[in-house]
């Protein structure tokens, strides 16, 4: 069977986020708030007014290379590393193997941040290259440009590895090498659009009966000095050094960026085991966050993105009280503001949110910006859901909206749930 009318389900999902790796973590975060969110550390820059960031853990990292092959690895910057990662497991919590399935694949990647690597080899490079001389009156130290050029020359220190690091397609090359995929693919650029995108594709391949599982993933990391001054100067994130997002809260100073990877395998729902499914109920966009279609009907949960800064949250908050939604929450304070996958983590989220029956809070907040939507507060909220609205919008006021649909096949099940 294939057309429209075919449904979408959400078979697996993985992810390696501030929260730490896979998506356990990140449910028990969301639904403990506590917040991923630390103080920015590199090795490479300091800043006092950016003081804080939604980092990967270094042991997160570590286990997440174990994903990968060695011989790959020298190709990866670390998003793509976390990349693969996040659908490896999303595989495995799919119960899928590719080679050895007789499954059809499609292949939808979303990477962001993906300059990162040159720019930090090339620090790291002019810090190993400073001259050592004493300076004379007057006069700074600068690189020893003999040493530089022999590196960089002779011994190939900035070899063309550097390149493939930071290719906007890396990561889809690195997916299809390391689980051998010889499949439809095509890579995506950052942020909301780009997740749109990939989950419209993924589904129309569905649809069309063309792939039997779809692979969509995004990944990005914005830990680097020019993506964050440029985040900085556009005012998406906070420059007084605020060490928390405060979403749709007065209080709230602006965001704070992270970085991190998810994935989720989409298949037909009628190629799925009996049991509830979380299906794609349907994808909406729009340039302006106040022209943008959204359901004639209420729903039972509402995730939202935020920005952290009062008036943007507060401009949100009108559309959101559109939905006439029974309750409203936001991952963006677990994660940070994200580059690579922000509505695939809220895909997540919605997924196991509804698997769940309960709504997560919303960390830090006690000053909404509007007292009469039904923000979830203080702790976790069991509920009764049958569905799902997820609302996105980008720095740059591009909005995605994504409904879900919760479909028991028993009425017991339903019972069950409640």
């Amino acid at each position: 069977m294939t057309g429209a009318n075919v449904r979408v389900a959400i078979a697996g999902s993985g992810c390696v986020l501030a929260s730490g790796w896979g998506v356990q973590r990140f449910w028990s975060a969301a639904s403990e708030a506590r917040s991923g969110i630390a103080l920015l550390q590199s090795k490479l820059f300091y800043s006092e007014r950016v003081a804080a960031f939604g980092h990967v853990a270094e042991e997160d990292h570590q286990r997440s290379r174990q994903d990968v092959a060695q011989n790959l690895q020298r190709y990866c910057p670390p998003a793509v590393i976390w990349g693969v990662s996040a659908v490896r497991q999303a595989l495995e919590d799919a119960g899928l193997q590719p080679g050895s399935d007789g499954v059809r694949y499609g292949l939808y990647c979303c990477q962001g941040g993906y300059t990162h690597p040159s720019i930090a080899a090339y620090g790291e490079l002019l810090h190993e290259c400073r001259d050592q001389r004493p300076a004379e009156a007057g006069d700074e130290s600068g690189a020893d440009m003999q040493r530089l050029a022999r590196r960089v020359l002779q011994e190939r220190a900035l070899d063309p590895f550097l390149v493939l690091k930071s290719l906007s397609n890396g990561l889809l090359g690195i997916i299809s090498l390391a689980l051998k995929l010889e499949c439809e693919c095509n890579a995506y650029m950052q942020g909301v659009a780009g997740n749109l995108a990939a989950m419209r594709e993924a589904c129309a391949a569905l649809q069309s009966g063309r792939i039997d599982a779809a692979i969509v993933v995004g990944a990005g990391s914005e830990l680097d000095p020019l993506a964050l001054a440029a985040l900085a100067d556009a005012g998406v994130i906070s420059t007084e050094g605020r060490h928390e997002m405060l979403a749709f809260d007065r209080r709230g100073t602006g965001g704070i960026a992270g970085e991190g990877a998810a994935a989720l395998i989409l298949r037909r729902a009628d190629d799925l085991p009996p049991g509830p499914k979380t299906c794609v109920a349907g994808l909406y966009a729009h340039a302006r966050l106040d022209a943008l279609s959204l359901p004639d009907k209420q729903a039972d949960l509402l995730i939202s993105s935020a920005s952290g800064d009062p008036q943007k949250d507060a401009d949100l908050a009108r559309t959101l009280a559109r939905v006439g939604a029974a309750h409203i929450t936001s991952a963006a304070s677990v994660t940070g503001i994200l580059s690579g996958a922000p509505s695939l983590v809220d895909l997540i989220l919605a997924h196991h949110a509804l698997q769940a029956q309960s709504v997560p809070p919303i960390i830090g907040l006690q000053q909404s910006v509007d007292a009469h939507l039904p923000f979830v507060l203080g702790e976790r909220r069991d509920a009764v859901l049958h569905d799902c609205l997820i609302i996105n919008r980008d720095s740059n006021g591009f909005s995605a909206c994504y409904q879900l649909d919760y479909q028991y096949e028993h009425q017991h099940e339903h019972q069950l749930a409640r």
